[in-house]
């Protein structure tokens, strides 16, 4: 269900206008989504359960959506070992069902999609399975850009994170092989990259 008012979206929106910052709204429904998109949310997180025309409408608002798809495939998976309340486990079951389908709209809209995980805990080892699973739906490039410049967009980080330019973080990874051919090669928990540079400083460094 919904959960904030109207006029209380606005004033959060407003407020973080002001302080040149973005709102981010956890919203699984085709409700929620559009309802936070039209009031001014920048960033859907989740966005599980959105229809073909809340798809559109976000694309032609320019907001992003973050759809997170490992933790509800680790959440189906692990849940009841892990202690995930039976309530919520019928929920991610509910939610893994049309996860795949979402994210076929999001692309066929042109809905800018940014890349996120939602995992904690012991599932946080499991983060690169959200590269394989996005695969079922998106190109290889298409992930990259996700995890990249488009998630810098949406943070509006342009030219900061997510690109390799004059004045830029100086994030780069070395990958033996190519994710362009080969997106497992990024779901490997980094066995594959052979140098890690994180804000210029060199932070793993293997001879091939």
């Amino acid at each position: 269900m919904n959960q904030y008012r109207e006029d209380e979206i606005r004033a959060i929106v407003n407020e973080c206008a002001e302080r040149r910052t973005y709102v981010a709204a956890h919203c699984h429904p085709a409700s929620a989504i559009r309802r936070c998109v039209e009031f001014g949310v920048r960033s859907i997180e989740h966005g599980t359960l959105i229809d073909d025309d809340t798809a559109w409408f976000v694309a032609e608002r320019g907001a992003c959506i973050v759809p997170t798809m490992v933790v509800i495939f680790v959440l189906v998976e692990m849940g009841k070992e892990i202690g995930f309340p039976a309530v919520s486990q019928e929920k991610a079951e509910y939610e893994y069902k049309q996860a795949l389908s979402g994210m076929d709209k999001m692309r066929a809209a042109g809905v800018k999609v940014g890349f996120g995980t939602d995992l904690l805990g012991s599932t946080y080892v499991q983060e690169c399975r959200e590269f394989t699973i996005r695969s079922e739906v998106f190109t290889p490039l298409e992930i990259l850009r996700q995890a990249t410049s488009i998630n810098a967009e949406m943070m509006m980080q342009q030219g900061k994170p997510g690109c390799i330019a004059p004045d830029a973080h100086a994030d780069v990874l070395l990958v033996d092989g190519d994710p362009l051919q080969d997106m497992s090669l990024l779901a490997a928990n980094g066995k594959n990259l052979r140098m890690i540079v994180t804000g210029g400083d060199v932070v793993k460094d293997e001879p091939r």
